[in-house]
């Protein structure tokens, strides 16, 4: 039942990703080569319940989360980072239930240094960190390992892109711009967006547009698509809420592999001084305009005594689909599947899967909504308390910047 239940998912999964569409128009978004990008976003989200009444005691629960993503690439060099915290609390409605809460914290950091190519073969580092609080569980242990390994290929964030399309059609939209558009003009655009920190840094937080609206400007001049002189007023208020107030779901192409060395300085139960190896496969596709999807696998285990396969073996899935509906609303959904291997055979095997659909709802500039379903499993052994478990959530999200 279980082999079926994976096969069916997996032929859902393919089914899917072979019937999404094409874009319409003549350029791609896998068009876009250009390895220069900066970019950093930092959310706050919070989800809360409480009840009183027709119940012993007061009873409440919910969730914080805080999530910060950079992404720092040019033709040689390549710097991510990742943080994310989380903390859910919760207290029964029952007599004698005490509040919980759980604290999770994790980040990681990889630099990539490419030889000649910048889509052929590279060096990395990567410092990965975490600490925990969990009710009932006394592995909270600071968590930290460092990484050096050798690569190849490349995932190009095609995110400008995207946005000077979405320019272009607005301005078409508005008869701002009548002629037709080629490719070169799209990607000059994006080459103009792509460098919104470099007009930052040159002009100022508070002057910055003026120049960076006036580059772009020059772009349409060029190619002789303007209705009349110059963008107006209606153009670059038009251009601004698309760039500075609207939300445009990451887009990336390409792919890369990894293969490293792992040193282990500590893990949650106490665990230090180990070293490890591990692969990683990394995969991003836009299909047309709408769809984006980003699916990462990735193998790890320490080396016991310096001997392969004494420990356990560990394997993660993290697939993303996410739908564009609108400029205001997307349909954002992941499948993460982990999977423990132990080598020792009275130990069980641990399979563990959460899949989340949500639509996300872009308020304003800095608030959003979202709501949605989740599901969470574990599978190990012949464990009782393997049910699926459901919950359906809304949330709200800022946006620090």
């Amino acid at each position: 039942m279980k082999i079926e239940m994976k096969r069916t998912m997996m032929y859902l999964l393919f089914g899917l990703l072979t019937t999404l569409p094409t874009a319409a128009l003549a350029i791609e978004l896998t068009d876009y080569s250009d390895p220069t990008y900066q970019y950093q976003d930092a959310e706050l989200g919070l989800e809360f319940n409480m009840s009183d009444g027709n119940q012993d005691q007061f009873s409440y629960d919910g969730m914080l989360n805080v999530n910060y993503e950079m992404e720092y690439s040019t033709l040689p060099l390549k710097w991510d980072v990742s943080l994310n915290g989380n903390t859910d609390f919760s207290k029964g409605a029952n007599d004698g239930d005490h509040s919980n809460k759980n604290i999770v914290i994790d980040g990681d950091t990889t630099v990539k240094n490419y030889f000649g190519d910048y889509t052929g073969a590279f060096v990395y580092g990567g410092l990965a960190l975490g600490v925990r609080d969990l009710e009932g569980t006394d592995d909270s242990d600071p968590y930290a390992k460092v990484s050096v390994g050798l690569g190849y290929g490349r995932i190009t964030n095609a995110t400008p892109l995207m946005e000077a399309i979405r320019c272009i059609e607005d301005l078409t939209k508005y008869c701002i711009i009548s002629s037709t558009v080629t490719d070169a003009v799209y990607l000059k655009l994006a080459d103009v967006i792509s460098k919104e920190s470099e007009y930052k840094s040159r002009y100022g937080k508070r002057e910055y547009e003026k120049y960076w609206y006036e580059s772009m400007e020059i772009v349409f001049k060029e190619a002789g698509i303007l209705n009349d002189e110059s963008l107006g007023a209606l153009g670059i208020i038009r251009i601004q809420d698309i760039l500075t107030k609207e939300q445009v779901i990451t887009r990336k192409h390409g792919w890369e592999a990894g293969a490293q060395l792992d040193y282990l300085i500590s893990d949650y139960s106490g665990e230090e001084g180990d070293p490890g190896v591990g692969i990683y496969y990394e995969y991003a596709k836009p299909y047309g305009l709408q769809w984006q999807l980003i699916d990462r696998i990735e193998y790890s285990t320490i080396l016991v005594d310096g001997h392969f396969g004494d420990s356990a073996h560990k394997i993660s899935n993290s697939l993303e689909l996410d739908y564009e509906i609108s400029d205001r609303i997307d349909w954002e959904n992941s499948w993460k599947l982990d999977i423990i291997i132990e080598s020792d055979s009275d130990d069980d095997d641990t399979y563990m899967n959460m899949v989340d659909t949500s639509l996300r709802f872009y308020l304003s500039n800095h608030i959003d909504a979202k709501t949605g379903l989740q599901f969470n499993h574990k599978d190990q052994g012949d464990n009782h308390d393997d049910k699926i478990d459901s919950r359906f959530y809304c949330q709200i999200i800022y946006t620090i910047f």
